[in-house]
């Protein structure tokens, strides 16, 4: 039939169909909201032939609506109040038959459609009256609410592709991110130099998040150290590094309260602090200003971070650590090479003199001690006994018993008394060596044709001599430690008679003060374990003191054992 025979009201119903048609093809195509609003707006004021439309778009926080697109001119405010209970029925409604849509009507607007589907209330398109003056059909209301219908599908699934697509570019920013991390933990793990790895770090703020002001603050052994910042135009204190710390938060934006309480966050424009923690590991603070581009911290970079931070904090924990291994290697060969010293300086077996029977040990601890004990025999074949603890450890103490034993084996060809000697090893000692240093020293003469013991006891523990059926005897004749104090009164000698049978312990501190929890072996336990040996040659004797001291510390030495054991036979 041609289109002039048609009747007009069915040429309307072909030309409703058709710009639906179209308006649907046109719709589906688009994924951009502001185009399919903006094209409803245009085909509604076509179809109705208005000239004034505007669409309401919804926020429901405020439960409001603004005016998002419009056309014509027209008084509508900013920010509508609608009452959406008049559209839980229908979805359209003429405003100048509903007294809650009065206000609307007001301002130039008769009809209102809702955009809506099953799920959700988008808003309203407002149409002014038409041009004509003519009212709103039901025709013309049923291919407007199609049209609104077709609309409102088409801004849901414009929504869910710009979500896929705001959610596709996240996980391509995440799989980046992931990426620059693997790439970032090859580097760091390839690298040693601290310095080195500071760099990647600051390059990563700078080139990758676009953070200019940051400051990077670890512990080592409890103390603060800034390992690197850029931009604060400040030097941080230890009090304020130590408030970093003290934050109990592993994630802090910085406020205005926050900088009123600590002015220095203010003055270094620090934005975000963040706590890295690694289990067994000490802590470290990173600062942050506010980024380059103005955009603020979210969740993905602050993950970003936390996970950058653990990074180089395990990193520059690793070349601390490379730096204690090698000082501790470094110290290890300085006790070993100061042992070798130490024992050498020791004689390999005791002399053989008449009438004294010797038997004498040192042994050492897992430290380097200052012990030393000397058995130097004369020309006469009398036998000069010394022993002596020099303060500290390690190698100044196996140097400075060095010199002891330099200077007693210089001075024993020469015929010098016990007591001038010991005064001029005092003063040699304390003119040439730092004030906390001295040394504990006992030294005696054994004369074999007449069994006597002439010695000078130097500050150092008191040796023990038992006899049978007697009390024991401590000799502690002499005077004060060597190196404590110039020689101003000269030390005193003793003169000790011995007989067949008598038995002289000397001993350093490391036997007495062998620690069991707390208490100590001490001079009442080492006193009872030689009576009840006194009838054994010196070695027994020896041994019999070792293995009771073992015993009683557990093989938990913490300083050096040395023993002389003599008998008169």
């Amino acid at each position: 039939m041609p289109l002039s025979n048609v009747p007009d009201d069915e040429k309307k119903s072909r030309f409703g169909l058709r710009t639906l048609l179209e308006t649907s093809r046109l719709l589906i195509e688009s994924h951009d909201i502001d185009f399919i609003l903006n094209n409803l707006l245009l085909i509604s004021m076509g179809k109705l032939m208005v000239n004034r439309a505007a669409i309401l778009w919804f926020h429901p926080k405020k439960n409001i609506h603004t005016i998002r697109t419009s056309k014509g001119r027209h008084s509508l405010p900013a920010e509508v109040t609608i009452r959406r209970e008049v559209f839980k029925k229908q979805a359209s409604a003429l405003c100048t038959d509903h007294e809650e849509l009065e206000p609307i009507c007001n301002h130039g607007f008769e009809l209102l459609i809702a955009i809506r589907n099953s799920e959700r209330h988008f808003g309203f398109l407002a149409l002014g009256p038409k041009m004509d003056r003519s009212r709103v059909t039901r025709e013309d209301v049923d291919v407007l609410e199609s049209l609104v219908f077709m609309s409102a599908i088409a801004v849901a699934n414009s929504e869910l592709v710009t979500e896929l697509r705001t959610t596709n570019r996240k996980l391509d920013y995440k799989i980046q991110e992931l990426f620059t991390l693997f790439d970032l933990s090859k580097s760091f793990n390839a690298s040693i130099d601290r310095d080195e790895i500071k760099r990647i770090f600051k390059f990563t703020l700078l080139g990758q998040l676009f953070v200019r002001r940051f400051f990077l603050i670890t512990l080592r052994r409890g103390e603060p150290r800034v390992e690197s910042q850029n931009g604060l135009g400040m030097e941080l204190s230890r009090d304020q590094m130590d408030i970093l710390f003290s934050l109990e938060r592993s994630i802090v934006m910085v406020d205005d309260e926050l900088r009123q309480k600590h002015p220095f966050l203010e003055q270094a424009q620090i934005h975000l602090i963040l706590k890295i923690n690694n289990e067994g590991q000490e802590p470290a603070v990173i600062g942050l200003g506010k980024r380059a581009n103005g955009i603020d911290f979210e969740q993905t970079d602050l993950n970003f971070l936390i996970s950058l931070g653990n990074l180089a904090l395990m990193s520059i924990q690793k070349t601390y650590l490379l730096e204690d291994q090698i000082e501790k290697e470094r110290m290890e060969e300085e006790l070993s090479i100061a042992r070798s010293i130490q024992q050498r300086l020791l004689p390999d077996n005791p002399p053989e003199i008449p009438n004294l029977l010797v038997a004498a040990t040192n042994v050492p601890s897992y430290q380097v001690g200052g012990d030393y004990y000397d058995l130097i025999r004369d020309d006469n074949r009398n036998l000069t006994m010394a022993i002596a603890d020099v303060t500290g450890k390690g190698v100044p103490a196996s140097l400075l018993m060095a010199n002891l034993q330099s200077v007693l084996h210089i001075l024993q060809p020469f015929d010098i008394g016990l007591v001038d000697a010991t005064g001029q090893i005092n003063s040699l000692i304390y003119q040439n060596t730092p004030s906390d240093k001295f040394i504990s020293f006992f030294w005696g003469r054994f004369y074999h044709e007449t069994r006597t013991l002439r010695y000078v006891n130097a500050g150092h523990n008191p040796p023990i001599l038992m006899r049978k059926g007697s009390e024991p005897e401590l000799l502690s004749e002499g005077g004060v430690l060597l190196g404590a104090l110039p020689t101003m009164m000269p030390y005193k000698e003793q003169e000790v008679p011995l007989q067949k049978g008598d038995v002289i312990v000397m001993y350093t501190d490391g036997v007495t003060e062998a620690m069991n929890g707390e208490e100590e072996f001490d001079e009442h336990r080492l006193i009872a374990c030689v009576q009840k040996r006194l009838d054994q040659h010196p070695e027994e004797i020896m041994n019999g003191i070792i293995s009771e001291v073992t015993a009683f510390c557990g093989n938990r030495f913490t300083d050096d054992l040395t023993l002389i054991v003599c008998k008169v036979v």
